[in-house]
């Protein structure tokens, strides 16, 4: 999670000003690349915050403002929505990956199933953009570029679920042979799990961490085989 960031009505230099001197042995091309990097990750840390906290249809004009550039800069660097969406939650796409892979790191098989869905939740729970994309991708109504097919950010969200897929197949195998889920699980109810348990939040915002974490627990006790 980034830290909130602070509003500016100011912009970003494009060029350096004559005050900013270069560091010894490096060129002007170095400085600008570190330039257009720190704009960057002004935008990203911008983006993330609001998109975390009001989610995805955050106008482009707000991030801009919050990261301190124009709005022209913001579509220099990002094309459309979607590409910046898809640029702000690149690693924590990648997180969810990761935790699959260490989920099949459980002796117990159930406890690597609890373990996958309990963080998964936790992470979607927590960032409401985030919450907003997977559940987009899971039902197919990804996407908040105007006139944009989003081909790129759909492509990005099929990757990463037949990915994770794929790790929870041998998970899954692994708890059906110990017994300790019914026979008609499969690894995309894993997916489908961690998709509800999201959707259970409510409209206040104080209630929402209870309610998402007992839908889980609920979800959990029905993937039980028959005693």
């Amino acid at each position: 999670m980034t830290s909130p960031t602070t509003e500016s009505n100011t912009c970003m230099p494009l060029t350096r000003t004559p005050d900013q001197q270069l560091p010894a042995g490096h060129s002007t091309g170095d400085q600008d690349a570190v330039v257009l990097n720190e704009r960057d990750r002004a935008l990203h840390e911008a983006a993330h915050g609001l998109f975390s906290s009001k989610g995805l249809d955050v106008p482009l004009a707000d991030i801009a403002k919050a990261a301190g550039v124009g709005v022209a800069t913001l579509y220099r660097r990002y094309r459309d929505k979607d590409l910046l969406i898809l640029e702000v939650y690149r690693e924590h796409l990648a997180y969810g990956k990761q935790l699959s892979v260490e989920a099949n790191g459980f002796e117990d098989a159930w406890e690597g199933l609890v373990f996958f869905l309990t963080r998964t939740t936790e992470q979607f729970l927590a960032d409401r953009g985030m919450r907003e994309l997977i559940l987009g991708g899971y039902v197919g109504g990804a996407g908040w570029a105007r006139g944009s097919s989003h081909q790129e950010l759909h492509e990005a969200l099929d990757t990463l679920q037949k990915q994770v897929a794929h790790h929870l197949e041998f998970l899954v195998a692994r708890a059906k042979e110990q017994n300790v889920v019914r026979a008609d699980f499969q690894p995309t109810d894993a997916l489908l799990m961690s998709a509800m348990a999201q959707a259970a939040a409510p409209v206040k915002a104080s209630g929402w961490p209870v309610s998402g974490q007992r839908a889980l627990q609920l979800l959990l006790e029905g993937i039980r085989p028959a005693k």
